[in-house]
């Protein structure tokens, strides 16, 4: 029977594709508990065919949706819809999972007794290009354990250690832990997620779709958790987008602008100030006197610095 859906949109990255699929085939979890969907947003090289030379050691599903631009969400979207698991794991294109992730993802939502989102942890992501070269030099699409291991050894963590190193692991404990949950590797409840009303389809430019569902999921009282059980290795490639800060900040103020609650309202001074993600900005700017809270006049207020008094808070 399936329990579990893993979900991942592609877009002309074939080669990346078969790399996440590989890994995929060397689950513990067995074969007859999760489905695969590949969900291609307009893709014109050889995904479909990538995807069905796999058909005999996946139960694997391939669709292709017109080519309208950016529409990740929509692509997710259309694979949660058809999914028979009742829990979805979304991965990316070049997103290789250690050998036990799926069977943890599965354990962990079943032991739970109340809805969990789960933010995998991703090593390699968002190198710099010394730090790509050096992952290159190590990587392969087998052996993602041993790769994982060295990935660990070198330093090269999820992007996001700092904040569990500073914040602590229990992210369900943050004032906003929806702004970790990307799909690169995440998993949730089917019906939590058709409840929240899954992807905002107006996001069609990179980021925040999957942070927009995550503020749902959060309201919607979800567990947010991350455990280095569930690993997995970003394949280091080329960016689809040049401007990232760019459509960063047009997806908070978009964010900001649906919901209006008071952790969302950080976003106005920008997601990343001096390089802080949304929690550490939050606690800083809370514990120091020197700061007002957060508030709609934010946007129309000149850039604030953070100071290295501040930082030690």
């Amino acid at each position: 029977m399936i329990e579990l859906s893993v979900i991942i949109p592609t877009y002309n990255r074939s080669t990346l594709l078969s790399h996440t699929l590989t890994a995929l085939c060397e689950q513990t979890l067995p074969l007859e508990s999760f489905e695969v969907i590949v969900i291609d947003d307009g893709g014109i090289d050889n995904s479909e065919d990538v995807t069905r030379s796999f058909s005999d050691k996946l139960n694997i599903k391939y669709f292709w949706q017109e080519d309208k631009g950016f529409r990740a969400g929509k692509a997710r979207n259309v694979g949660t819809a058809i999914a028979e698991g009742k829990y979805i794991v979304y991965l990316d294109t070049g997103v290789l999972l250690a050998t036990g992730s799926l069977e943890e993802h599965l354990f962990r939502h079943k032991v739970s007794t109340h809805p969990i989102a789960i933010v995998g942890y991703v090593y390699g992501f968002d190198l710099d290009e010394e730090g790509v070269k050096k992952m290159e030099s190590v990587i392969s699409p087998n052996n993602v354990d041993a790769i994982l291991s060295e990935l660990d050894q070198q330093g090269m963590y999820d992007i996001r250690q700092a904040q569990y190193d500073d914040m602590g692991h229990n992210i369900s404990d943050w004032p906003a832990p929806f702004d970790l949950f990307w799909t690169c590797h995440v998993s949730a409840e089917r019906e939590e997620l058709i409840k929240a009303g899954m992807f905002d389809e107006r996001f069609n430019s990179w980021g925040g779709e999957d942070v927009d569902l995550g503020v749902r999921l959060f309201r919607n009282n979800n567990m947010f958790i991350v455990d280095k059980s569930m690993a997995s290795f970003h394949w280091p490639h080329p960016k689809e987008v040049k401007d990232i800060g760019e459509s960063s900040k047009n997806a908070a103020e978009l964010i900001h602008s649906k919901y209006n609650i008071w952790q969302t309202s950080y976003y106005n001074l920008d997601h990343e100030i001096n390089d802080l993600p949304l929690n550490k900005l939050i606690k800083v700017l809370k514990s120091s006197p020197n700061y007002p809270m957060a508030d709609p006049e934010l946007f129309k207020s000149p850039r604030k610095t953070i100071t290295n008094t501040d930082l030690d808070t």
